[in-house]
């Protein structure tokens, strides 16, 4: 009896979701053009002006100056930092010509990390120039230079510990 009662649940349950799926001919929708298949292409806005104005030209300038005269500093002291290294290639780790060779390497690595600083305050400017999606070529100019004399400069002190044979 159990097994007879549970087949008419069954059967009940599936011709009431039948009947739920029946319906009138009408009641499909038409495939006629609706009016905003018709319609023109809505109007596209000009882009916002940018939320960021463009980096100062000063500020910009003195960034520049100030990687300019680090690396003046450098080019100056890069000559005696190269004699020293060549002196003291070969020379045991505790000798006198070994130290002052990486004193002056130091030295160097010093005003490397002066021209470091000033791109990486280019690079906090670019940053917040990308945040704001407001591009300014005039800093990305700036950036440019300055890693490439940060390049120049690390190029310099590798060949130099090169020489003095690390």
């Amino acid at each position: 009896m159990r097994a007879e009662l549970t087949k008419t649940a069954v059967l009940a349950t599936c011709l009431a979701g039948l009947a739920a799926c029946a319906g009138s001919k009408e009641a499909y929708p038409s495939l006629a053009m609706r009016p905003f298949e018709s319609a023109s292409p809505p109007q596209v806005e000009a882009p916002a002006a940018p939320i960021r104005q463009a980096t100062p030209a000063a500020r910009l300038a003195e960034l520049r100056g100030a990687a300019a005269a680090a690396h003046s500093a450098f080019t100056a002291r890069e000559g005696e930092a190269a004699r020293l290294a060549r002196a003291a290639a070969g020379q045991p780790v505790e000798s006198s010509a070994r130290a002052a060779a990486m004193i002056a390497l130091a030295d160097l690595d010093a005003q490397r990390g002066k021209t470091a600083g000033a791109l990486a305050a280019l690079d906090e400017l670019a940053a917040d120039a990308a945040g704001a999606l407001s591009p300014d070529p005039a800093l990305v100019a700036a950036q440019g230079e300055v890693a490439a004399t940060l390049a120049s400069e690390d190029r310099t002190i590798t060949q130099l510990w090169n020489v003095l044979g690390r």
